[in-house]
């Protein structure tokens, strides 16, 4: 019997499926951006994060260098910008419930231009999915666009579990080649792929 190749898009499903729904009936960084008739369109950061927790919640939030603003769910801060992107996301994740990183150093998987992941990556893959069946606390995905340009990332999420807060992040397709993060998850290492300062071997 033929074994199906496991594929990208079976993991990123089940990261993203408590929170799809509602992040696909909300409005996107794009969306953000052409509402903001002062927003500069490059030298900044825009973002919707939608959230799935007891109560669910969604923070959208714009940064020009200059300025910020962030609204959602009652919450509406504005101001002199807080001087970062790891200042910006905290305050825009306000409502994120305080969690430590999931331990260990988390992992990656290569994955070709149809999404099917390297055979050797299997038992990895394997792993992540053990992972994805613990109990889930929230997730949280995030829809961003950087210096005015939709971010490079397909996805960027938080996951909660049992074990700690996990970043997913998936790269846009790049020459026949996409890679999926699975890591430790903090705001400054979000801070990080948001800017695309991610190393390829991170």
């Amino acid at each position: 019997m033929t074994r199906t190749p496991r594929t990208v898009h079976t993991v990123t499903a089940k990261i993203l499926k408590p929170v799809r729904a509602a992040a696909g009936g909300s409005s996107t960084a794009l969306d953000l951006m052409a509402s903001l008739p002062d927003f500069p369109g490059s030298g900044g950061v825009c973002g919707v994060a939608v959230a799935m927790y007891d109560e669910p919640w969604t923070s959208a939030f714009f940064d020009d260098r200059a300025t910020f603003g962030i609204a959602g769910d009652g919450l509406r801060l504005s101001g002199p910008s807080p001087g970062g992107v790891a200042e910006l996301l905290r305050l825009a994740l306000t409502r994120l419930p305080p969690l430590s990183p999931a331990p260990g150093e988390g992992l990656y998987l290569d994955a070709d231009e149809r999404g099917v992941l390297e055979p050797e990556q299997e038992c990895l893959a394997l792993g992540l999915m053990d992972d994805l069946r613990l109990t889930r606390r929230g997730t949280v995905q995030l829809d961003i666009a950087c210096d005015g340009s939709p971010s490079r990332w397909e996805m960027l999420a938080f996951v909660d579990d049992d074990r700690g807060r996990h970043l997913a992040a998936l790269s846009r397709p790049r020459g026949g080649h996409r890679r999926l993060w699975w890591l430790p998850g903090t705001v400054e290492r979000l801070a990080e792929f948001v800017e695309g300062r991610v190393p390829e071997d991170a």
